[in-house]
Formats: C-alpha cells, sequence, structure tokens
C-alpha cells in the first residue's frame, strides 16, 4: 500500500474512532481516555495496522508534540482564577513536594517491586509524576465538587506538566549520557522552565491585544487565532529552546483564561471542540506504537506497583503538600484519591522508549508496559469510585443558577461562593456579566427566559435556581420554565411588586420581597436588637447561621450524638410539626425536621449536605 493511501487511511481512521468514542463515552461508564487507549491498539499495526505509526517516523513525535501544547493550553485556559487564588499554596506544593515525594516513592516502588533498575525506576517515577488535564477534566465533568477541590486538580493538572516534562527529558538525558551530575541538572530544568513561563507572558500579552483588537470581526476569526496563537507559541520558544514551549503555554493559557477580551466565550467552546479532536489523535496514534505484550511484561508486579503508587505515594504527596490549607480533611482526603495520568506520561514515555530501545538501553519495553499500565489503571480505577467517594465525603457542591448578575445576584453568589458552593449566573450585559465573573462565578451571557440558555447554563444539575432580575415578570417566566421544562423543584426569587407575591407562590416559588425583608429586619432592629447584634457579630466573624432540612438516610432515625457532624459545628434548635425541640445527644432526626446549625461557613455547608443527603 503506497504511503500517501496509509496516511489517508489512518486521518480518515481517527475521526471515525473519535466520533465512536464520544458517542460510547456519553452511552457507558468507559471513560473516554480508556477507550482512545484500547481502540488505538486495536487499530495500530501490532493488530489491524490502520493507523501507520511505523510510517510517520519523527512526525509522530511531531504531531504529538504540538497536540500536547494546545491540549494543556486549553486546560490553562480554562482554570478558574478564583478558586486557584484560593488554593494557590497547596498547588504551588502539589507542583514541587508533591513531584518530590513522586521522584521518591515511584523510584522506589519501580525499583523494588517493579524490578526496574535504578535509572529506568527513576525515569518512570518522573514520567508519573505528571497528571495533565485530558484526564482530570473529563474526570471532573463527571464527577461535580466543590470549586477548589476542582481548581486545586485542575490546577496541579495543567501547572505540573512542563514541570514533570522536563525532569522527565533531564532523567532521560542523564541515563542516555551515562553521566549524573545532578546540580547541573537541577539548573538546566530551572533555566528552561524560567525562560519557557517568561516567553508564554510576552507571547500571552501579545495574543490578547491581538485578540481584543478582533472586537468587530466575526468570531469565527478570534477563534482561529487563539489557537494559531498558542501553536505559535509553543512553536517559537521550542525551535530556540527546546523542553521549553509547555511553560510557555501554561503561562500563556493562564494569562489569557483570566483576561476580558471579544469573543471570549466563543473561543473557550471552539477550543474545548478542537481539544476533543487533539486528544482523540494523540491517544490513538500513542496507543498504536505499543505493543499489547509491553502491558504484561512486568506480569503481576505491574499491577502491584500502580497500586502502590496509588494508595502510598500518591496521598503521601498530598497530605504534605496541603498541610495547613485551606482544604478541609474531606477535601484533602478525595484530592489524595484522585490523581490519573494522561497525554504527557503517555507522550514523554513513548519517545523515550523508542529512543533508549534504539540506543540498546535493556528493559526500554518494561518501562513503557508500566506507564501505560499506570495511565490505563489509575483512569479505571479513579473513575470508577471518583463519584461515590465524593458523595460520602460530602464535596459535592450545591449548583446554584442565578439568572440576573446585578447588584442583589452578584451579593448572593459571593455569600454562595464564600460557602464553597458552585455559582453559575446567567446575565445580558456583557459589563455587568464581567463584574460577577470577577467575583468567581460561572457567567454565561444570554436570556434568562430562554430554555437554551437555561440549558447551556447547566440547570440540568442545578440544586436551586434563583431569579434576582428587577423584572418581576421575567423572575416568574425563568422559575416557570425551569420547573416545566427541566423540573426544578427548589426555584427562589426576588419579588418587586409586594402585589405580585401571591402569583408566585401559587406557582410553587419561595420569595423574597424587598420592602417587606428590609421592614422585618428594621423591626428586629427595634424589638430584638441583641438577637440581631448577635447574629451579624457571628457572620461577621466567618461562621454561619442556616436552617436545614433532614432527608438524608444516613441520619434519618439516629441520635445525634451518633451524626458524624463537623466538630465545629453546633445544632441550636429542631423543628418539627410546628414545634420547637432543643435538642441534645439523644434528640432523634425525623425526616422533614427543620434542623438550625451554627458553626464556620465550610462546616456548616459540610453538615447541611450530610443532613439533606442528595
Amino acid at each position: 500500500m503506497e504511503l500517501t493511501q496509509q496516511l489517508v487511511i489512518t486521518g480518515t481512521s481517527i475521526l471515525v474512532a473519535a466520533a465512536v468514542v464520544q458517542v460510547l463515552a456519553l452511552r457507558t461508564p468507559i471513560p473516554s481516555i480508556l477507550l482512545y487507549l484500547g481502540i488505538g491498539i486495536l487499530l495500530g499495526p501490532s493488530v489491524f495496522g490502520l493507523l501507520a505509526t511505523n510510517h510517520l517516523g519523527d512526525t509522530l513525535t511531531a504531531v504529538v508534540q504540538l497536540a500536547v501544547a494546545i491540549i494543556v493550553f486549553e486546560g490553562a485556559f480554562s482554570l478558574e482564577g478564583y478558586y486557584l487564588r484560593q488554593v494557590q499554596a497547596p498547588v504551588r506544593n502539589l507542583v514541587t513536594l508533591g513531584v518530590l515525594v513522586t521522584l521518591v516513592g515511584g523510584a522506589l516502588v519501580a525499583r523494588g517491586v517493579a524490578g526496574l533498575s535504578w535509572p529506568l525506576a527513576i525515569q518512570y517515577a518522573a514520567l508519573v509524576s505528571v497528571t495533565g488535564p485530558t484526564v482530570i477534566t473529563p474526570l471532573l465533568q463527571r464527577v461535580r465538587v466543590r470549586g477548589r477541590v476542582r481548581a486545586t486538580l485542575a490546577g496541579e493538572g495543567v501547572i505540573v506538566d512542563p514541570i514533570g516534562a522536563v525532569i522527565a527529558l533531564v532523567v532521560f538525558n542523564i541515563i542516555r549520557a551515562s553521566d549524573l551530575d545532578l546540580g547541573a541538572a537541577a539548573i538546566h530544568a530551572g533555566t528552561r522552565l524560567l525562560i519557557g513561563a517568561a516567553w508564554g507572558a510576552v507571547g500571552g500579552v501579545l495574543l490578547l491585544l491581538v485578540l481584543r483588537r478582533l472586537g468587530e470581526e466575526p468570531s469565527r476569526v478570534a477563534r482561529i487565532m487563539a489557537i494559531a496563537g498558542a501553536a505559535a507559541i509553543y512553536t517559537a520558544i521550542e525551535s530556540v529552546m527546546p523542553e521549553t514551549g509547555l511553560a510557555a503555554v501554561v503561562v500563556a493559557g493562564l494569562l489569557l483564561g483570566n483576561a476580558e477580551f471579544p469573543h471570549r466565550e466563543e473561543v473557550h467552546e471552539f477550543k474545548g471542540d478542537i481539544t476533543m479532536i487533539v486528544i482523540a489523535t494523540v491517544y490513538l496514534l500513542l496507543a498504536a506504537t505499543l505493543d499489547p505484550s509491553d502491558l504484561g511484561e512486568l506480569g503481576w508486579r505491574g499491577p502491584v506497583a500502580v497500586l502502590l503508587m496509588m494508595v502510598l505515594v500518591r496521598p503521601a504527596g498530598v497530605v504534605l503538600s496541603t498541610l495547613r490549607s485551606a482544604l478541609s480533611w474531606r477535601e484533602r482526603a478525595f484530592v489524595a484519591a484522585i490523581g490519573p495520568r494522561g497525554v504527557v506520561a503517555a507522550s514523554l514515555a513513548t519517545l523515550v522508549a523508542l529512543n533508549l530501545d534504539a540506543a540498546g538501553v535493556a528493559g526500554a519495553p518494561a518501562l513503557l508496559g508500566l506507564v501505560f499500565l499506570t495511565i490505563v489503571i489509575t483512569i479505571a480505577v479513579q473513575a470508577s469510585y471518583a463519584g461515590w467517594l465524593a458523595q460520602r465525603l460530602g464535596v459535592i457542591p450545591m449548583d446554584v443558577l442565578i439568572i440576573g448578575g446585578g447588584k442583589v445576584g452578584r451579593m448572593l453568589a459571593k455569600e454562595l461562593l464564600d460557602a464553597g458552593e458552585d455559582i453559575t449566573v446567567i446575565e445580558q450585559d456583557p459589563d455587568v456579566a464581567e463584574r460577577a465573573r470577577q467575583l468567581g462565578a460561572h457567567v454565561v451571557l444570554g436570556d434568562g427566559t430562554d430554555a437554551e440558555v437555561l440549558k447551556r447554563a447547566g440547570i440540568t444539575h442545578a440544586k436551586a435556581v434563583v431569579a434576582t432580575t428587577g423584572s418581576d415578570k421575567d423572575n416568574l417566566l425563568a422559575l416557570q420554565i425551569a420547573r416545566t421544562r427541566f423540573g426544578r423543584q427548589k426555584l427562589v426569587s426576588r419579588v418587586n411588586d409586594p402585589e405580585a407575591v401571591e402569583s408566585f407562590k401559587a406557582a410553587g416559588i419561595q420569595v423574597l420581597n424587598p420592602a417587606r425583608a428590609t421592614a422585618m429586619i428594621l423591626a428586629n432592629l427595634v424589638r430584638r436588637p441583641t438577637l440581631f447584634r448577635l447574629l451579624s457579630e457571628v457572620q461577621a466573624q466567618g461562621a454561619d447561621v442556616i436552617e436545614v432540612v433532614v432527608g438524608s438516610d444516613g441520619v434519618v432515625g439516629r441520635p445525634l450524638r451518633e451524626v458524624p457532624l463537623p466538630r465545629d459545628v453546633l445544632i441550636l434548635l429542631v423543628r418539627r410539626n410546628g414545634r420547637q425541640v432543643i435538642p441534645h445527644g439523644d434528640t432523634v432526626l425525623q425526616p422533614g425536621d427543620a434542623v438550625t446549625l451554627v458553626g464556620g461557613r465550610g462546616s456548616t455547608s459540610e453538615a447541611a449536605r450530610l443532613l439533606e443527603g442528595s
């Protein structure tokens, strides 16, 4: 078969496989990455031979490198600045101290359990020191977790990629040269990362200026420019100084992702579509280069080594990296249990193994097999328990959709964001939307009375929908659509005209009339100034007083002393069938009990989830 025809078959096979995997991923619980790897092996030269990786040569390396750069850029662009700022300390520690723990622990496991030589054991540890957006992002799309947990995992996955890549290539060069100079290696790695980051900042600013000048152009121009700019930033510095490109696209992506420019939402959506094709291409081609026998090269020792990486090395790195951080122990436990390996590990392992094999270094197939085994097992196992674990640990957010990004909507968003909830705001005015985005909320530009806009904003998984616009007509219509079209039950609205309150109540919507609420607060100030001052001081000191309705099967019928509430949360009052019950340790919770809690804001949110259930 001619090379041209073989390449056409390769390209067509990738597109068809990508489409098939997307359908299967939606209809089965199997993660898309595992499907890509399995199909890639089947279509590769070792089985059906439809993917001509054996004819691509250096072209394969070039395609994979550029594809990985685009994937990492998209991951950095998508990071949420608000939450990332909250967890910058644990993320910083994970990509430094955490990587060091993985290098030491991974090398010991690979040497002691898998039986690799010391050089290859260190190489393995360096290769699997990265997680990556290609595996973290799909997992977090399937399993919704609190914003700061999501930001910790996503931030680690993006920022650790260039660090781990440089370390892996430094180790590879040392093995190939048989010359161990740790001082020179450290300087080499640090220099590459700093130069790449500096160029990424320059390139990111230049690309941002270009995108801001395209405001009058169709959105398709901005979409193409963003992808082209990312590729140019990577290629320009990588051509001059190898091993710097990934650091450059991470910094450029972070800069653009936290800046405002025309067509920003369209660029974000387009990059997601492009990245899907790029991810498919990379995983299919890399899997096609793998001989299925490589996965079984180490026998039982391979899976055991991977399991030890999951249950010992990863938790140790996370525990040390998140000490005295803002993350609760439940959030830290979830981060420790989630650390799948992805495209950077796969691409570098393939490159390293091919070069080591060509140089006559013994054990290269075993190294490649162990890395791919790590990718397969971590993705398969962690994807299977992530949802259950998030539920058990109580790190699933409330997911509140706010219609209207005005002053009331933004104040509500900030209160809920500070409590650790996930907030999406729908707003038509771009300037108002940007102010909501700066608070850390997800923002969707559009009309909240449009069902398609509501769907795009994620109403299907929202636990509550709140309308806060200045128009009672729009608020009522939006919430009626939320109930009739999407089956949402927890609906709350601001009602501006007191005479409209009954219309909202008749539709099953909880209401707040600002005028009436203000009058009640003023009355409390006059009649109960001490109580009002007490509640104000409690909230000012970072605590919260909330009421939740008991609904969880895990707490119904149990005395309070057996309910595992956070240590800094107290139950002040239980309202049951119109009666007030002063609680004590023997008080048994019943379905429908309204429980008043006081405690730290994050802790009261945890307690609320525990009591309310799913």
